[in-house]
């Protein structure tokens, strides 16, 4: 899709000036020129919006750096030439004065500029650029859904309000940035003519200002299969959400990239054999509930495919073991195909793929690279404080379990982990 980038940029002068009073000596004051820029980021599906943006509407407030008020202008067309200011510090703040936490075509822009002192008889220009200071989310609905369902729609939330994109909206919808919550509704009729709906839910969990999120909703009654797409619109980025309440034997992209997290490994027990006793941990990093029917398990060249459904709540925990005497607490066991190495392995959760070896990864730790701790006896524990994709690749943000649990060894498996401090 099409990306366009419009600039538009006014100038507005303000001679700063203190007034004379005809009985006590002038005081000498400013010059300061005030240029209100905005940068517009959007795609190229609908330009009639673009035209209602008017920079002459931008409200504009002027702020001692102590955060006091000094001027507040509600149009910036209406400022006067002259302001009269006193040398000091400051910093301007100007938007697009329609701030909305959900609406349709309603782009809200925000700028601030610097600080900057202002001296006797001195001339600045100052420039606050004003971008887009929420989200936009748009939905689609593929050819299967507008063929095989009699209606649908689509409601977009967050904690706020909701927007409902019916089957002929095209309009964007603008968020705060706030994890939003998708909800499709597909309505189709059997042949028995008894009317069912079929539900698909996604989220976005961390919205980003200046984004544009596609939804795409794709589903079929022949094949029992649906999926929800989000679509990042953006040059260097991509986010991809499926869900499927079908056969997943052959579906991809089920899980997105971090939505899981391994955060426990524990690969050489000490209180019970290593064959009884392997076990890791993943949590669900997302505020939805997960299933992790036919996820892969990966370690080096071995892997398993998680083979019933397990519904993880979202933040919690939960423990994949090579048997069931690894811990009490509910587990599922892959049994004999993995072993985890005491010399490190890099360990993998993805989606199934096509055939099982080519999904998509969800997260991965080599835990056999430098920086990472060797224990024996105790699980390799996350830092509580670093629950991200990234940094549970690293060793300098893992340590040793301090804690016994069931079996005599040292962990938490399937509670929250431990500081690592």
């Amino acid at each position: 899709m099409k990306k366009t980038t419009l600039f538009c940029l006014i100038s507005i002068f303000f001679v700063l000036s203190c007034k004379k009073d005809n009985n006590k000596p002038s005081t000498a004051c400013g010059i300061l020129t005030i240029n209100v820029g905005v940068e517009i980021f959007t795609v190229d599906i609908s330009t009639s919006w673009k035209s209602t943006l008017d920079t002459d509407d931008f409200k504009v407030i002027i702020f001692k750096n102590t955060g006091e008020i000094v001027n507040t202008y509600e149009r910036a067309a209406d400022m006067p030439d002259e302001i009269e200011l006193e040398p000091a510090e400051y910093y301007i703040e100007a938007h697009s004065n329609n701030f909305q936490p959900v609406s349709f075509e309603n782009p809200y822009y925000y700028g601030i500029s610097e600080n900057f002192s202002l001296d006797n008889e001195e001339h600045k220009v100052i420039t606050v650029n004003c971008e887009l200071a929420n989200c936009a989310v748009s939905v689609a609905y593929s050819q299967n859904v507008q063929s095989d369902f009699t209606d649908y729609y689509t409601v977009v939330s967050n904690s706020d309000s909701t927007l409902i994109f019916d089957k002929d909206e095209i309009r964007f919808g603008y968020f705060d940035l706030k994890p939003l919550f998708i909800e499709a509704y597909l309505i189709y009729t059997l042949a028995d003519s008894s009317v069912q709906t079929k539900l698909l839910t996604g989220s976005i969990n961390t919205p980003q200002a200046k984004k544009h999120y596609e939804v795409r909703v794709d589903a079929s009654v022949k094949n029992g299969t649906a999926s929800v797409n989000i679509i990042l619109d953006d040059i260097t980025e991509y986010e991809l959400i499926e869900i499927t309440d079908g056969d997943t034997s052959n579906f991809q992209g089920k899980i997105g990239y971090g939505d899981l997290l391994i955060t426990e490994i524990m690969y050489d027990p000490s209180a019970i054999p290593d064959a009884e006793g392997e076990w890791f941990e993943i949590y669900n990093n997302t505020i939805s509930e997960i299933d992790i029917d036919s996820l892969v398990i990966k370690r080096d060249a071995d892997i398993h495919v998680v083979n019933q459904e397990i519904l993880i709540p979202a933040g919690d925990h939960y423990v994949l073991a090579r048997s069931d005497n690894a811990t009490s607490v509910l587990k599922y066991v892959y049994g004999s195909d993995l072993t985890l190495t005491n010399s490190g392995a890099d360990l993998i959760i993805a989606n199934f793929g096509t055939d099982g070896t080519n999904g998509s990864e969800i997260a991965s730790v080599n835990y056999g690279l430098s920086g990472f701790p060797d224990p024996s006896g105790a699980s390799l524990n996350l830092d509580s404080m670093n629950y991200n994709v990234e940094s549970a690749k690293t060793g300098t943000s893992w340590c040793a379990s301090t804690i016994v649990f069931d079996t005599g060894d040292l962990g938490t498996p399937g509670a929250v982990n431990s500081s690592c401090n």
